[in-house]
């Protein structure tokens, strides 16, 4: 999937950086009010700015996604009951602004290194920079770490473990659409444990993506449906997607 048009709906955009996941979850009897922010992408002088307050270049990627749209949310709820419905699923990314190394991340990060654990870390130094590129709702936080040359994003959680996420954003993005914004989707991906209600909801909506036996299980059984890959071109549309989606409305 290539997407290298100057001219696109705000629709466009969004069908195509989300590849059919809206439409999935839509046709689930189970799940409502399915629905995305829609934001305005940064220019070159926030990116650049970025860049020289932090003193590093973003990875192409991800640079991409925010010349597109300044971070991401996507929500769902669940009908619990046919009186209760619940607000469950969120797929999220920082905007640029957020994207910085807060002090409740600080904290975090502090805390998990003089943890003994038996899991990976990321290799860190005094020239490592790490950003929060979510805060993962109540299991900890996603970072996007750059160390020794090379961008790497990682799950790091109250209790001070670490988790291995994905060698990109492209990649990670591409797991948060397999995964439907679950509760804590993120740690079962590392392999950490989930609290016992989100569990649950996987088990209902997602069971193969429980699946320890082999990591690419989960990537295997969503490929059928048609979003199996995200090519990072998809990023690589101008800001007048959304001027010409609100020309159109006129």
């Amino acid at each position: 999937m290539s997407f290298f048009v100057d001219l696109v709906s705000e629709d466009s955009f969004y069908e195509n950086i989300t590849l059919g996941v809206t439409q999935l979850l839509e046709s689930d009897p189970r799940i409502t009010n399915v629905r995305i922010d829609r934001r305005t992408p940064c220019d070159r002088v926030a990116l650049s700015n970025w860049e020289q307050k932090h003193s590093v270049s973003l990875p192409e990627d991800l640079r991409n996604f925010y010349a597109s749209t300044d971070g991401f949310q996507l929500n769902w709820d669940y009908k619990y009951s046919a009186d209760e419905i619940l607000p469950v699923g969120s797929m999220h990314v920082n905007t640029l602004n957020e994207l910085c190394m807060s002090s409740g991340l600080k904290d975090l990060v502090d805390f998990a290194l003089t943890r003994q654990n038996s899991g990976s870390r990321p290799v860190l130094n005094t020239k490592s920079k790490i950003f929060e590129l979510d805060d993962c709702r109540n299991i900890g936080k996603i970072c996007l770490i750059y160390s020794n040359g090379s961008w790497s994003i990682w799950l790091v959680t109250r209790d001070g473990a670490w988790g291995w996420l994905a060698d990109s954003f492209t990649h990670y993005f591409r797991m948060a659409l397999v995964h439907l914004g679950l509760p804590g989707w993120q740690a079962a991906f590392a392999s950490l444990p989930l609290i016992p209600w989100a569990e649950q909801l996987f088990l209902l909506l997602a069971p193969y993506l429980l699946d320890k036996a082999e990591p690419e299980t989960a990537i295997s059984a969503v490929s059928e449906t048609g979003f199996n890959h995200i090519d990072p071109n998809v990023f690589k549309t101008t800001s007048r997607h959304h001027k010409n989606s609100k020309t159109a409305n006129h």
